[in-house]
C-alpha cells in the first residue's frame, strides 16, 4: 500500500516512540479511528487541529507531518531546532509581522493558541530556508488552514 507524506510520517513517528494509533488518539484526545482513518487514507484532509494534536504527542511540528521527506533523514527535531536557533530573532519579529498582517486583512480571527501554532509552525518553516527567511505563500497558507478550524 501506498502512504501519503502524512500517513508516512505519522506511522514513522509512531514507530519512533514505540505509541500505537489507538494510544495516540488517546493521549492527543482524538476520537476513535482518526489517527487510523489518517494513516490508512481514509482521511484525505485531516483537520489542522488534529495534526497537531498528533504533532504535539509526536513531538514534532505540523510541517514535519506534511513534509514529504523521509523521517529517517531528518538530522534535527523541530525542538531541537527552536533551541538551537531562536538567536534569529529578528526572523521571528519578520514571521510575527507576516502572519499580523495576514490577519489584518480578514474580520475571521483565530484563538490564541492558534496564533502561536502560526508564529512557531511559521518560524520553523522559515529556518529551513536558505538564507533563513519568511515563506509569506506558507505562513498565508498556514493561517488560512487555521482560520478553517473555527466554528
Amino acid at each position: 500500500m501506498i502512504m501519503n507524506p502524512i500517513a508516512r510520517n505519522i506511522d514513522a513517528r509512531m514507530k519512533a516512540n514505540a505509541i500505537s494509533i489507538t494510544g495516540l488518539e488517546a493521549k492527543a484526545g482524538l476520537k476513535p479511528h482518526s489517527v487510523r482513518n489518517i494513516v490508512t487514507g481514509k482521511s484525505k484532509n485531516p483537520s489542522a487541529i488534529n495534526l497537531q494534536a498528533i504533532a504535539d504527542v509526536l513531538g514534532c511540528t505540523v510541517k514535519d507531518l506534511l513534509s514529504p521527506l523521509d523521517f529517517e533523514k531528518e538530522t534535527l527535531s523541530s525542538e531541537e531546532t527552536l533551541q538551537k536557533n531562536y538567536q534569529n530573532s529578528s526572523l521571528m519579529t519578520e514571521c510575527i509581522r507576516t502572519i499580523d498582517k495576514l490577519l489584518q486583512k480578514t474580520s475571521r480571527p483565530i484563538t490564541q493558541e492558534q496564533y502561536l501554532t502560526c508564529v512557531r509552525e511559521v518560524y520553523l518553516h522559515s529556518l529551513q530556508n536558505r538564507p533563513a527567511a519568511v515563506n509569506k505563500d506558507f505562513a498565508e497558507w498556514f493561517v488560512n488552514l487555521m482560520r478553517q478550524e473555527l466554528p
